[in-house]
């Protein structure tokens, strides 16, 4: 009896001396989840060593990094990222996925400090007759991503044009492409990268006051370290260099 008293004291210790030393939790991946594709922010790249790129995957790397654990990107719907769920369920300890800071998101999950901030925006196919909110009238449709903030600005500002929902932010530009909305309201920096293909174009931007932040679990452990591996990336000329990057114009 004794005996087993006493390995089992070695084995808590040794588990003691393993946490102190970091090699629990910052042995094993940082879990991100996101929803892809939503360029410039997330977006497949096999190129790159996550297998994703873009403005949120790269902050994200950076700040892993600070952290010194390597992440690794899970896809997931951005509804179970704002309502906490795949945090809740382990799917991901944090989500980035150009999620706003809202007061009704605030009520399920915690969120960093803000890391970008962001207009909303009106996207129409060239040689559209649609210019501005007052021509969204009865006849047109308008295209937004279920449950983002482009969505309630429709749904607050849209004089009378049918609103469409799609779940994905690909979907929705499909979906504008094959001519199944007449227009699209989003994010300003998704639209602006989409109308710089060429054959689309933003005819309205939107100030709003928007900020995104990092997601977590309500209570999670990671909010304070996460935040000062942010300010750390913003000290460092990390943050600069990738805005500089994804957003030469200013975002």
């Amino acid at each position: 009896m004794r005996t087993r008293v006493r390995a089992a004291a070695s084995v808590a210790a040794l588990a003691l001396v393993l946490v102190a030393c970091g090699g629990d939790e910052a042995a094993g991946p940082l879990t991100v989840c996101s929803d892809i594709p939503y360029p410039p922010f997330e977006f497949e790249d096999p190129d790159a060593a996550l297998g994703y790129s873009g403005f949120d995957i790269e902050l994200i790397a950076a700040i892993g990094e600070e952290l010194g654990r390597e992440v690794e990107i899970v896809v997931t719907g951005f509804d179970a990222l704002t309502s906490g769920t795949a945090m809740a369920a382990g799917t991901c300890e944090l989500a980035i996925s150009a999620m706003t800071i809202t007061a009704e998101r605030d009520e399920q999950i915690d969120f960093s400090d803000p890391y970008y901030e962001a207009d909303q925006s009106l996207l129409v196919p060239n040689g559209s007759m649609i210019s501005s909110l007052a021509d969204l009238v009865d006849g047109v449709v308008v295209g937004v991503q279920t449950g983002t903030t482009g969505e309630l600005y429709a749904n607050e500002n849209v004089p009378g044009a049918e609103i469409r929902a799609f779940e994905g932010g690909g979907d929705l530009l499909t979906a504008l492409a094959a001519g199944q909305v007449d227009a699209v309201i989003q994010d300003l920096p998704v639209n602006v990268e989409e109308a710089a293909k060429g054959a689309t174009t933003v005819v309205e931007t939107y100030p709003t006051g928007e900020f995104y932040g990092i997601a977590f679990e309500e209570g999670s452990d990671l909010v304070g370290p996460v935040n000062e591996a942010l300010a750390a990336v913003r000290a460092d000329g990390t943050y600069d260099a990738l805005f500089q990057k994804y957003f030469p114009t200013g975002g």
